[in-house]
């Protein structure tokens, strides 16, 4: 099973090998051939292919799967051409990365293509490799057939086969325009070793009885869906009992809709909101959950419980030409990161920044507990003075000044700066958090202009006050 790789192919996977056996191990470094002087480079090279062959092929059978995990299962399964030590290798490798376009794709050159022996579909060489392979653990299985028309028999089939080999993490992609959904098996709710779940595309399940114990082990769980309703968007990741790292990414066109998520357990979370402005309402009580990841369309959020929260990153992505509340949305935005807790550290995108700063009623919460910030936008000279208002604690402050064709503020500028620093109360709030907590300050994107110059002094004489 060569997939129809040419000698050029078969040449740039065996110097990924040597590339691999160097970085596994520095022991092993001596194993390889050592340049030698006073020879040609073409010379040094011919004689050096075999011995590089042999070397590599004497390394323990453990470290040689150990490298070949590094590659495709395709370079993997072409491996079996270099000798007969390497002639079965693949079938121990622990994992199983199965892509569509790559597996399909044959050598550029015409006699190969036009060889009825490399037309191979997809679900022909998947099976064959399952077929091939030994008994031995799969840790991992990817699946991306995100092409054409997929086969749920063997979607199914491939599936129970991974479970059966213990395998422990499962990435599943399928195309969402293909002729229809794939009902995940009742044994992959049951599968006891399998750890990190990641189903992107058109997925659908009965939902397991309720007294039923599912997903015993799963830790981390990445969905990405297109969804007309959102009636068991949350229920997945509800029926994990130990889930820790959560990742949700959703296209939705269907309005009004509402949500509930609960998990004692989780960590981490990273929500993407694609709604197309649309509203929806989601509620989400994770009491030990420490990030918290969001991007996308901001509607109505209300988060629970967040006590134990540490780091939050924040990136709004709307269609800002379409936004008709501009000033309403900011206020929405501020409200969202209120609920933020007392969390230490705050990541803000630009889009994010331009709705804080053009909120219709600009009262910030306070962040007593936050040490880190970082923020980017269009104009620096509206943040930095309200970041310090707000944050009587902070002390690593970055600000990326970002520019954006549909936003602009030199108009005010002077007027800021010169309100900043020249008025109370932002006087005393600015120098005081300058000459206190705040020991870093890194501003990218500076381009010396003559309100970012007085900023600066004014940062530089806080500092010496």
């Amino acid at each position: 099973m060569g997939f129809g790789l040419g000698l050029q192919e078969v040449e740039a996977v065996r110097e990924r090998i040597i590339k691999n056996v160097r970085t596994e191990h520095s022991s092993f470094q001596s194993l390889l051939p050592q340049q030698r002087p006073n020879c040609s480079a073409e010379s040094t090279s011919k004689r050096q292919k075999p011995e590089e062959a042999d070397r590599i092929s004497n390394l323990p059978k453990s470290l040689l799967c150990r490298i070949l995990s590094f590659l495709t299962t395709k370079e993997a399964v072409v491996t079996s051409i270099l000798s007969s030590r390497w002639k079965t290798l693949w079938t121990l490798v622990p994992k199983l990365d199965f892509d569509y376009y790559e597996l399909t794709t044959t050598s550029s050159s015409a006699e190969v293509q036009s060889h009825k022996r490399y037309n191979f579909n997809f679900a022909h060489i998947v099976s064959r490799v399952w077929a091939l392979r030994s008994a031995s653990q799969v840790q991992k299985f990817r699946l991306h057939w995100d092409h054409g028309v997929y086969d749920p028999v063997h979607m199914d089939t491939w599936v129970h086969a991974a479970i059966a080999r213990g395998v422990e993490d499962i990435d599943l992609n399928i195309d969402p325009n293909s002729n229809g959904s794939f009902y995940l098996p009742y044994s992959l709710f049951n599968c006891k070793t399998l750890i990190a779940l990641k189903l992107s595309g058109n997925f659908e399940y009965d939902t397991p009885p309720s007294s039923s114990i599912v997903f015993p082990s799963l830790k981390i769980l990445h969905l990405e869906f297109n969804f007309n309703s959102c009636d068991y968007l949350f229920t997945l990741p509800t029926l994990c009992p130990v889930l820790q790292d959560l990742s949700v990414k959703v296209h939705c066109w269907y309005a009004d809709w509402h949500c509930k998520f609960i998990s004692p357990t989780l960590k981490r979370l990273h929500l993407y909101m694609k709604f197309d402005e649309l509203p929806y309402k989601l509620e989400i009580k994770a009491p030990a959950l420490e990030y918290l990841n969001f991007g996308g369309h901001l509607d109505s959020i209300l988060l629970e419980d967040l006590s134990n929260l540490v780091e939050a990153v924040i990136d709004i992505d709307v269609d800002l030409t379409k936004i008709d509340y501009y000033e309403h949305y900011g206020r929405r935005v501020w409200d969202f990161i209120g609920e933020l807790g007392d969390i230490k550290s705050l990541h803000l995108s630009a889009n994010t920044t331009e709705f804080l700063c053009n909120a219709s009623e600009f009262d910030p919460p306070m962040f007593n507990n936050l040490s880190f910030l970082k923020v980017k936008g269009p104009c620096m000279l509206h943040v930095l003075p309200h970041s310090l208002q707000v944050t009587p604690n902070l002390a690593v402050l970055l600000v990326e000044k970002e520019e954006r064709n549909f936003f602009s503020c030199e108009k005010e500028e002077s007027f800021t700066c010169d309100m900043i620093f020249y008025e109370e109360p932002l006087q005393q709030v600015v120098r005081k958090g300058l000459s206190s907590c705040l020991t870093n300050l890194h501003y990218k994107g500076f381009e010396g202009i003559k309100n970012e110059l007085k900023l600066v002094k004014h940062f530089l004489k806080g500092q010496r006050s």
